[in-house]
């Protein structure tokens, strides 16, 4: 004997709209000497000591002066305003990094 039902499939699409058409990147830093370098670190495992270690590389070969290491709660999730404004109101240039 064979039951019939209904049954809904909802897809859902992973993909983020394309990139304003006004959006621009920042210039590049001629050289990193007596620059802030913010260090955002997106919540995976190692991301912070990844980061921790650039910053000392970025200091000692570049003479960088690393003012923030921060982080993200989760990898999955943008980076809370708070922390992006204390990234752009205290740095030059910001490095993120993935971890794992």
């Amino acid at each position: 004997m064979a039951i019939a039902s209904e049954k809904t499939l909802t897809l859902l699409d992973p993909r983020t709209a394309a990139r304003p058409a006004g959006a621009t990147r920042a210039p590049r830093l001629a050289n990193l000497r007596g620059q802030r370098v913010g260090l955002l670190a997106n919540g995976k495992p190692n991301s912070q000591e990844f980061l921790t270690a650039l910053g000392t590389l970025l200091r000692e070969r570049h003479g960088a002066v690393p003012v923030a290491l921060v982080g993200k709660p989760s990898a999955s999730r943008v980076a809370p305003a708070e922390t992006l404004d204390q990234l752009t109101g205290q740095c030059d240039a910001v490095v993120t990094a993935v971890g794992d």
